[in-house]
């Protein structure tokens, strides 16, 4: 579970999953390596003149120490307040004048930056992101404004949220070692004591070209974006990579809760426990087997939490579960409900676990199983349209060590997925003995 992954807790979410059957042909990816290590690549598509460029570092919140969290997520702000070349806010300025658009996202697993430009235009935003890449403007002032901002953010979005805050809660409790224990955004007693100093030192160690992937799908030619790539970030000073923070997490050694009261209007009971993500030759099936089967359970109106404890035994009033198959090292599985006036969290919990031992001796019917797949599939279908979303998947599998040449094993071993898969993989991995749980109980007022 990544932070923000719960970003709207009354809508069921469906898994992240990549289904092939009866897809259009994915276009052929063109890679290159440059010297000092930056890597490209490009996936042609000429049925209109746009592109995607997206720019990939392999730095998140995993790579920041104790004490100073957040430090990822704060290039965010910083990456967009000039360079030694482009003044304060004219990167974001120039985009728009192109008729596009840009943004970024922070992870604890990656960063990336991405725009959205008509395709004759991909010279010039190349030249634009290597710049500020290699030169950013680091101020003092500009450090102390976009600090409170990101404050503010945090207060908005998880301070005042008592759902996000208890899952934050909640993942801090489960995992022992794990960085995923850490909001991205930080926590607010280390966003309080960052200082400028702490912002250039960890540009410095994780802004080079070695962690960068530079992905472009869209109307391009790959030869001609490859001599621009090589005259912009292949010409940047090649320095060491440092090996990446990704510990094993301690397998649990038995149940834990919490209860977390806060100023909600209702309740609502959370269960996570970490699992296995996909490691390509390793453990294949049981992953996509880990996928089909969260899928089944929370794909949308007619999955099994929301037909049986939602509409059947109206133990809530909306349930959902969650995993995440690309990610290093582990994923925090999790499943929740939300609790009307009358419902309690110990019948919730008492029927979600039913419903997983009841699937875990029986598996999912045939009509199941292919229906979870269709869903997943058709999710597939809809990112093939989308430009931005084809990228992001390159960006994710290749910056997190899968590698994006292994998208179409993905889709095979998703198809392949039996009933008996889903029983094993349940029975291994999805035990109360191994769960964390959550209470998030409105505080009395007095």
């Amino acid at each position: 579970m990544r932070l923000l992954l719960i970003l709207s807790l009354f809508i069921p979410l469906a898994t992240q999953s990549y289904a092939s059957e009866n897809l259009p042909t994915s276009g052929k990816l063109q890679q290159a390596v440059f010297n000092n290590g930056v890597k490209l690549i490009v996936e042609e598509d000429h049925s209109a003149p746009v592109a995607m460029v997206q720019i990939w570092l392999k730095v998140g919140g995993r790579d920041e120490v104790p004490g100073k969290t957040g430090l990822a997520h704060v290039f965010e702000h910083m990456m967009f307040k000039g360079s030694k070349k482009l003044a304060p806010g004219e990167y974001s300025r120039r985009i728009a004048a192109m008729g596009g658009n840009d943004n970024a996202f922070t992870s604890h697993d990656y960063t990336a930056y991405f725009e959205t430009v008509p395709s004759d235009r991909v010279d010039e935003v190349l030249s634009m992101e290597a710049e500020r890449f290699g030169h950013l403007r680091l101020a003092a002032d500009d450090f102390a404004k976009e600090i409170r901002v990101i404050m503010e953010e945090r207060r908005m979005r998880t301070d005042d949220d008592p759902n996000s805050r208890m899952f934050e809660e909640l993942s801090s409790v489960a995992l022992r070692l794990s960085p995923y224990r850490d909001p991205v955004i930080g926590w607010m007693q280390d966003l309080k004591h960052l200082s400028i100093a702490d912002v250039r030192a960890f540009y410095k160690a994780h802004y080079i070209p070695g962690s960068a992937t530079v992905v472009v799908v869209g109307d391009v030619d790959f030869e001609h974006v490859k001599r621009t790539v090589k005259h912009t970030f292949g010409r940047l000073k090649k320095r060491p990579v440092a090996a990446r923070f990704n510990p094993v997490e301690p397998e649990p050694i038995g149940p834990k809760r919490m209860v977390a009261l806060l100023p909600a209007q209702l309740p609502m009971l959370a269960i996570t426990m970490p699992v296995p993500v996909w490691h390509p030759g390793k453990n294949d099936a049981e992953a996509a087997a880990m996928a089909v089967a969260t899928e089944i359970l929370a794909g949308g109106r007619s999955a099994i939490l929301n037909r049986e404890i939602v509409d059947k035994q109206r133990k809530a009033f909306a349930a959902a579960a969650g995993y995440d198959a690309f990610g290093m090292g582990i994923d925090l599985w999790f499943a929740y409900g939300m609790l009307g006036p009358k419902q309690t969290p110990e019948a919730f919990e008492k029927a979600f676990w039913a419903t997983i031992n009841h699937l875990k001796k029986t598996g999912p019917d045939k009509a199941q199983l292919a229906a979870a797949k269709r869903r997943m599939i058709a999710d597939e279908v809809f990112a093939q349209d989308s430009l931005y979303l084809r990228a992001k998947e390159i960006g994710i599998l290749e910056t997190i060590g899968i590698g994006a040449d292994k998208r179409d094993i993905w889709l095979a071993t998703i198809r392949k997925v039996t009933a008996k898969d889903i029983k094993q993989v349940l029975k291994r991995w999805i035990r109360q003995e191994r769960s964390t749980t959550g209470l998030l109980q409105p505080e009395a007022h007095s």
